[in-house]
């Protein structure tokens, strides 16, 4: 996909294909129906696996042809990922943009912010609110500002199981 946007960028002015993924963008966050946001994020560019869910107001990358998204990704309501990183321009620096890939498997936390240039590996869990700014490792859970490995995700799955033996929590499958 990247490589059909630098081919467009030669041929239609670079306003033009920022339009049309800013006429797509609101609706691939917000419309109801999970499968309508997946479509309009695959139209935007953002290439998506098999399965998963994608919630309301979740963003998937400023520049979509970055993001690569495995099979059976969760992310909850709010979750942002971010391609292109401005920060710097107003005061002289430069601004910066990274490839983001998201393994298999793996549930994203409401309101979480994944950064530019990060992997994700396959199987794992990233809390609500976490800001992941570095890779995270296959079979790990991770939550914090910024996130940070908490447990492995069999030991996550462990505290879970105790959880539910206790009477404040209960499965809902």
């Amino acid at each position: 996909m990247q490589k059909l946007y630098l081919k467009l960028v030669k041929i239609l002015p670079r306003s033009w294909l920022r339009l049309a993924d800013e006429l797509l963008w609101i609706p691939a966050s917000w419309l109801p129906g999970e499968g309508i946001r997946k479509l309009l994020n695959r139209l935007r560019g953002v290439k998506i696996g098999k399965g998963g869910w994608i919630g309301h107001g979740t963003l998937l990358g400023n520049w979509p042809f970055l993001l690569m998204i495995g099979d059976n990704v969760i992310f909850a309501d709010g979750v942002k990922i971010l391609t292109h990183d401005t920060s710097f321009v107003v005061v002289g620096g430069h601004d910066l943009a990274g490839e983001v890939k998201i393994g298999n498997n793996v549930q994203i936390g409401e309101n979480a912010i994944v950064l530019p240039g990060v992997t994700i590996g396959n199987n794992c869990v990233i809390g609500a609110n976490a800001v992941v700014k570095s890779d995270v490792p296959s079979y790990s859970v991770v939550a914090g500002v910024p996130a940070r490995v908490i447990c492995s995700l069999g030991e996550g799955m462990r505290r879970v199981e105790e959880k539910l033996k206790t009477d404040r929590f209960f499965s809902t499958k």
